[in-house]
């Protein structure tokens, strides 16, 4: 037997860091193919791992340290492909007769990306085992029949050509690459990295939803052994595995998921690890869900809650994209059931669907205001992922779906919303780009950008809770929905550029706008951080640091709504001493109306009582989650990204 030959597999991620820290994913993926490929005898006889690249580091640097490739794999994701490619091309100068495989999510179907790419050999589509194994022992031959690689796309003189995918009916025969040692030696050599890794314990999903990937298979769900999965709990938490993404679609579908996350639960009780597990969770909640959510609030793995996805609230796009919801009064029972054990829970939204109007989306975060979820919506841009059907041509052009090639990360190395965060000095900037949905038939581009600056000013004053409480009266009073409270709030701004609400959506719109053209135009506040401040968040630091000027502008706006002024001025003044502000303190205050126990019923059972006109003594108190003595950005700003939240906790006194 010859000398092996060599085979690396690169899957760059960013380099996370701190000046206190330094977090890194294991490249679970490549890790995955290389443990399956090699119980092929002749791939193990043939074939060498002469490293995996899990980081994006120089391009000639790591082009430099491999030696003597046979063959690099590069897992292709939104944010690694231009690196990808920029790494092939080095590879491919240095090394002529060196194979360049491409995969992952971000290979498009069929062949074209080969003629675009001219140093790229191959495309594997698809699951990547079973093509990545079979290419290898094909090379194994003098001459080579790429024809019977499974999901190869592959040039035949003049001509690409692109077989058939094979995806497993079982993954049983999927070795673990955490059990095979896969990253032993990368564990070994970065003591000083705190690891996050992708973990699997089923594979497939039963939805067909467009804008997904998985969507366009809609393939049977197919389970790892337990034995396996028991046994990578125990090598996770023995290697001081941090934060655990879960990549099954639906967590909490199938029953012996519970069992899961108990065998989780136990092994971090022994050994303190994992920090946090985040799933994808199932789409229909149930009891094993429940269960599943109380276990990990027990044992401190939560971060998020349950995501009561909807993605829309309008019958026709989720007809176009062949999903299906629960019906409303389902989602409130839940949304209810969670929050009343003190779980916090979001709900997902993707703008730019098919069929998705300015109006019908508006009425969609209004409608999911109504039935409860005032402080968890997850907003989300359409994104065009290139193996959904969504991309493909016919189902584009049916829909009028137009997009835009965004930045998706220029500094890979940095840290968005962390202060204090780091740059890699020694690595590349080299960007990544997505392609966003900005218009559709149903939405013009000026209505998509108007329906942006919507969200950003309803989860800033809504979600925060900086006017929630004057519109959740206006709303039920049948004065006004939520989605025309908004709205009009919107045009307030538009048509007040000089208050405070409307300087505030002028910087944000601003910056939105230069960022879907490529601008970096990064909102920031003196005193936060010189980072880039999500819209929501930037809207809501503006209000509490000058709470005079914001709500004496908000004054003015109400007016429009005919409350009769003795009442107006109270509601005002209840909204604004709700809300913690920079160097609060528990208060005692008195109100002429009864509105801890109005609005207590509407969050509450969803049943809303009267207004009650009666003199009432209240205790303004910090929520059990907040600490003053954390600081006002630490306590309040980042904490209520996770806790949903930035209100008082009131009560009734004497």
């Amino acid at each position: 037997m010859g000398e092996k030959h060599n085979i690396y597999l690169v899957q760059a991620d960013i380099l996370r860091q701190t000046p206190k820290f330094r977090t890194a994913y294991l490249p679970y993926g490549a890790g995955a193919l290389w443990a399956y490929a090699r119980q092929s005898p002749r791939v193990a006889e043939r074939y060498a791992l002469g490293g995996l690249f899990f980081l994006r580091g120089r391009v000639a640097e790591a082009a430099a340290r491999m030696e003597h490739p046979f063959l690099v794999g590069f897992s292709c994701y939104c944010w690694n492909t231009e690196y990808n490619k920029r790494l092939a091309q080095a590879v491919k100068a240095a090394y002529p007769r060196c194979h360049i495989l491409f995969g992952g999510h971000n290979v498009p179907p069929g062949g074209a990306m080969l003629d675009e790419l001219p140093y790229v050999d191959f495309l594997a589509h698809g699951e990547g085992e079973i093509p990545f194994r079979a290419l290898l022992e094909a090379l194994c031959e003098p001459s080579p029949d790429f024809a019977a690689v499974p999901g190869l796309s592959w040039r035949a003189g003049r001509a690409v050509l692109t077989n058939a995918d094979a995806a497993a009916e079982s993954v049983a025969d999927f070795p673990s690459p955490y059990l095979e040692g896969i990253f032993d030696p990368i564990v070994a050599a970065h003591p000083d990295i705190q690891w996050s890794t992708v973990w699997e314990t089923n594979r497939g999903c039963p939805l067909a939803c467009a804008y997904c990937d998985w969507g366009r298979h809609k393939a049977k769900v197919r389970e790892f052994p337990m034995e396996r999965i028991v046994g990578e709990i125990q090598w996770m938490c023995g290697n001081k595995v941090e934060y655990i993404w879960c990549a099954d679609a639906n967590f909490g579908l199938l029953p012996r998921d519970e069992d899961i996350l108990n065998e989780l639960a136990s092994a971090r009780g022994r050994t303190g690890y994992p920090f946090v597990f985040l799933s994808q969770t199932t789409k229909s909640p149930n009891e094993r869900l429940f269960r599943i959510i109380e276990t990990l609030n027990r044992n401190g793995l939560d971060r998020a809650g349950p995501d009561l996805a909807v993605q829309s609230m309008s019958p026709e796009v989720l007809r176009n994209i062949g999903r299906e919801n629960m019906d409303d009064e389902t989602f409130s029972h839940w949304l209810r059931r969670f929050r009343q054990a003190g779980y916090r829970t979001h709900t997902d939204l993707i703008l730019g669907l098919p069929g998705e109007s300015l109006r019908s989306y508006c009425d969609g975060v209004g409608k999911l205001f109504a039935l409860g979820q005032h402080r968890g919506i997850w907003n989300s841009l359409c994104v065009l992922l290139p193996n959904s059907l969504m991309a493909t041509p016919a189902y584009r052009e049916k829909h009028g779906i137009r997009t835009t090639r965004r930045i998706f990360s220029h500094k890979p190395n940095h840290m968005p919303g962390m202060p204090g965060a780091q740059d890699e000095p020694e690595a590349e900037h080299i960007a990544e780009y997505i392609d966003t949905v900005t218009e559709t038939a149903a939405m013009p581009h000026e209505d998509w950008r108007t329906a942006n600056h919507f969200m950003f000013l309803a989860q800033g004053a809504h979600g925060y809770g900086l006017l929630r409480l004057a519109a959740t009266y206006l709303h039920t009073e049948n004065i006004v929905s939520y989605a025309d409270f908004y709205l009009r709030l919107l045009d307030f701004c538009h048509r007040h550029p000089g208050t405070l609400p409307g300087e505030t959506m002028a910087h944000v719109e601003q910056a939105f706008i230069g960022g879907i053209h490529g601008e970096e135009a990064p909102l920031s506040i003196p005193g936060f951080g010189a980072w880039h401040m999500a819209e929501d968040r930037y809207i809501f630091i503006r209000a509490v640091l000058e709470p005079e000027r914001f709500y004496g502008d908000a004054a003015e706006f109400l007016r429009q709504f005919g409350l009769e002024p003795g009442l107006l001025g109270q509601l005002l003044r209840y909204q604004r001493e709700s809300v913690l502000l920079p160097g609060a303190a528990e208060k005692t205050l008195e109100f002429e109306y009864d509105f801890p126990a109005y609005f207590s019923a509407i969050y509450g059972d969803g049943k809303p009582v009267p207004l009650e006109k009666r003199a009432v003594r209240l205790r303004f108190s910090f929520p059990g989650h907040l600490s003053p003595a954390d600081g006002y950005f630490n306590s309040v700003i980042r904490s209520d990204r996770l806790a949903n939240d930035a209100l008082y906790r009131i009560e009734e006194t004497r």
